[in-house]
C-alpha cells in the first residue's frame, strides 16, 4: 500500500467488513495484523506565493499514516516493513515468521495497491504462491482476508476469486466476500477461514 492510497473510500469498505468480523464474539478473532505491502511516497514540493515548499511532515503524518488505523481498535497491528518488489520472497518469509509465531485467533489482512497479480507481477500485486505461504502460515480458525481492485474484465470478480480459492487449497463455497457498491464500486473483499 502506497501513502497516497491510505483513508479513501475504499478503506471505509475494507475496514467495515473487517471491524465487522473482528466483533463477531462467535468467532472468537482477538487480533487483526494487516500486510501493508508498504511503499513510502516521496511528495514533491508545492507552490505557496511563487515559492517551492515541502509539505510539512505533520500534514503528511495526519493525511496519511498507514499506522494510524490503529486508533480504530486496539487488536489492529500492522505489519509496515517496507515492501519491495525485488525481495518480495524475504518479505513474505518474514511476514510468515511472525504469523507461525501467534497463537491468538486472528484475522490476517493482506491489502496489497491492487491484489492478485495478473499476468505480469509488479510491486501493486501479491503473487499466488505468496499467499499459498500466508495461508500455509496460519492457525486453524485464523482469517485470511484479501483486497482486489477490479481491473479491465468483466470477469475480474470471478478469475480473482478462483486464483484466491486456488492458492489457499480450499472449495470455492469456502470463500466470502464482502463489497458495498454505492460506496466503492471498485473493489472486492475476499476472505477464508482456516479449517
Amino acid at each position: 500500500m502506497r501513502d497516497r492510497w491510505y483513508a479513501d473510500k475504499r478503506d471505509i469498505v475494507k475496514w467495515g467488513g473487517i471491524i465487522h468480523l473482528l466483533n463477531d464474539k462467535r468467532l472468537g478473532i482477538k487480533k487483526v495484523i494487516q500486510i501493508a505491502y508498504y511503499r513510502e511516497d516521496k511528495w514533491p514540493d508545492f507552490n505557496f506565493k511563487e515559492n517551492k515548499i515541502k509539505i510539512p511532515e505533520k500534514v503528511l503524518k495526519h493525511f496519511r499514516d498507514i499506522k494510524l488505523i490503529k486508533s480504530l481498535d486496539s487488536r489492529i497491528e500492522v505489519f509496515d516493513q517496507i515492501f519491495e518488489h525485488k525481495t518480495r520472497q524475504q518479505y513474505t518469509d518474514d511476514l510468515c515468521k511472525r504469523l507461525s509465531k501467534m497463537q491468538n485467533t486472528k484475522i490476517v489482512f493482506l491489502d496489497p495497491d491492487t491484489g492478485l497479480k495478473p499476468q505480469g507481477c509488479k510491486a501493486a500485486h501479491v503473487k499466488c504462491k505468496e499467499v499459498a505461504q500466508i495461508f500455509d502460515s496460519l492457525k486453524p480458525n485464523d482469517f485470511l482476508v484479501f483486497y482486489q481492485h477490479r481491473f479491465r474484465d468483466s470477469k475480474w470478480y470471478e478469475s480473482r476469486r478462483t486464483q484466491f480459492k486456488d492458492a489457499c487449497g480450499v472449495a470455492e463455497e469456502r470463500i466470502g466476500t464482502w463489497s458495498a457498491n454505492d460506496i466503492a464500486n471498485d473493489v472486492i473483499f475476499f476472505f477464508v477461514k482456516k479449517g
